[in-house]
C-alpha cells in the first residue's frame, strides 16, 4: 500500500536536479499515455461503447467525457499534432484547444506552433474559429446569475455570480471607473482597490428612486473592442456576435483595436459613439421611461434602434426609443433578441411589442395589405 509520508521522506533526501528530471519524465509518460488513451477512446467510440457509465467509473463529469471523445475524433485527422502530443510537447490544456483550431491543412503548422503558445492564447484562438450567433448571445444571457447569502457569524454578505460577455464587460468597466475616481483626502493613504471596488458597488445602489426625479441614462462605459482580420470581434477576450456589437454601439464609447491573426494589436482607432449626447438626451426627455410594454423603469436606460442599422435603420429620433436593461428589455429586442418595438415612438401609445416571427404579418396589417402579400416576394 502506498504510504505518502514515507514517499515524501524519501524524496526530501533526493537532490533537486534528480527530482526535476524525474518530474519531467513523469510528465512525458502522462502525455504519452494520454494519447494512447485517446486512440482507445476513438475505437470504443466507433463501436458505440462510450456511455455515461464510463464517465462515472472514471470519476469525471459527462462534459469532460464528451470533450475527451471530441478530442479523440479530431486527432484522427491531425497526425502531426498527435505525434507532438505523444512526444510530450503538448499539455492537456494545449491539446484540448489545438484540436479545435487545426485542420488537415494546418496540422503540421500547429504541431510546430502550439507547444510554444500559451494555453490561454490557444483557447482564445480556438474560440474565435466560429463567430457567435444571436442565439449564442441569448443563451449566454439566459445563463446569467447572481447569488447572495449571509454568513451570520462573520456579519458579511457573500456574493457570487456570472455575467455574460458585454454585461460582464460593462459592469467591470463601470466598477473600475468609479473605483479610480475614489481618491483619498489629502494626506490620507489610499484604500486597497478591493475596498474601493466594494464602495463603488454601494455607490451604484444609491440611485434615485422617486418618480419625480428626472429619468437617467445608464453610465456609458468605455469598452475596447478587438477587431481581428478574420473572425468575431472580442470584448474582454470574449468573442461576441455582430448583432450584440451593433446593440452595444449606441450605448458605449467604443475604442476599436485592430489585431492580427495572433491577437497582436496593429492599430488603435479613435474612441467613438454612434449617437451624440444631444440626441440621446432628446430621446430620454421625450420618452421618460422604458418604452417596452408597460414598463415604468426611469433610471439606467439605454437607447435602442427600433429598426437596427443593419436592417436599414437610421439614427433619427423617430427610429430611437429608450429601454431598460434592469428587466431585460433591451436584451430581448432586435437585432440580438427575438422581439421588436414597432410603430411611432413620438406618440405615448405609438409602440407595439411584436415577435420577429410575426413582424411581416404585423406590418402588412398596419398597411392594410393581405397577409399573403406581406412577404419579400409579394407582387
Amino acid at each position: 500500500m502506498f504510504d505518502l509520508t514515507d514517499h515524501l521522506d524519501g524524496l526530501r533526501s533526493s537532490p533537486t536536479a534528480r527530482l526535476r528530471a524525474r518530474r519531467e519524465d513523469l510528465v512525458r509518460v502522462q502525455r504519452e499515455a494520454r494519447i494512447e488513451e485517446l486512440t482507445i477512446v476513438r475505437v470504443l467510440d466507433e463501436r458505440g461503447q462510450i456511455d455515461v457509465a464510463m464517465a462515472g467509473r472514471d470519476g469525471v463529469s459527462e462534459q469532460t467525457m464528451r470533450e475527451t471523445v471530441e478530442t479523440a475524433r479530431a486527432l484522427e485527422s491531425l497526425p502531426a499534432v498527435a505525434a507532438a502530443a505523444h512526444a510530450g510537447d503538448l499539455s492537456a490544456e494545449q491539446l484540448g484547444s489545438v484540436v479545435r483550431l487545426a485542420d488537415e491543412e494546418t496540422d503540421a503548422e500547429w504541431a510546430r506552433r502550439a507547444p510554444n503558445t500559451a494555453p490561454a492564447d490557444l483557447a482564445r484562438l480556438a474560440r474565435n474559429q466560429v463567430k457567435p450567433s444571436a442565439e449564442d448571445s441569448r443563451r449566454r444571457y439566459e445563463a446569467r446569475s447572481l447569488r447572495m447569502w449571509w454568513t451570520p457569524n462573520e456579519g458579511m454578505l457573500q456574493v457570487r455570480g456570472q455575467l455574460p460577455d458585454v454585461m460582464g464587460a460593462k459592469v467591470k468597466a463601470t466598477i473600475e471607473q468609479l473605483t479610480e475616481q475614489m481618491r483619498p483626502a489629502k494626506g490620507e493613504a489610499w484604500a486597497s482597490f478591493d475596498h474601493r471596488a466594494a464602495d463603488a458597488l454601494l455607490q451604484l445602489c444609491d440611485q434615485p428612486v422617486e418618480r419625480d426625479d428626472p429619468p437617467t441614462l445608464a453610465p456609458r462605459p468605455v469598452l475596447a473592442v478587438q477587431v481581428p482580420r478574420h473572425g468575431p470581434a472580442e470584448i474582454a477576450g470574449v468573442p461576441i456576435s455582430d448583432s450584440l456589437l451593433q446593440q452595444l454601439r449606441a450605448n458605449a464609447s467604443i475604442e476599436p483595436v485592430l489585431v492580427d491573426d495572433d491577437g497582436v494589436p496593429i492599430a488603435v482607432g479613435k474612441r467613438t459613439t454612434v449617437l451624440s449626447p444631444k440626441i440621446a438626451r432628446a430621446v430620454l426627455l421625450r420618452d421618460g421611461h422604458c418604452q417596452c410594454g408597460n414598463c415604468e423603469v426611469r433610471h439606467g436606460l439605454e437607447v435602442h434602434h427600433l429598426r437596427p442599422r443593419s436592417w436599414g435603420g437610421t439614427d433619427e429620433i423617430s427610429n430611437l426609443a429608450v429601454v431598460c436593461t434592469a428587466r431585460g428589455h433591451h436584451q430581448m429586442l432586435v437585432p440580438n433578441g427575438p422581439w421588436a418595438l414597432v410603430g411611432n415612438p413620438n406618440q405615448p401609445d405609438g409602440l407595439t411589442l411584436v415577435h420577429v416571427d410575426e413582424l411581416i404579418e404585423h406590418q402588412a396589417e398596419q398597411l392594410g395589405l393581405p397577409r399573403n402579400r406581406a412577404g419579400p416576394n409579394a407582387a
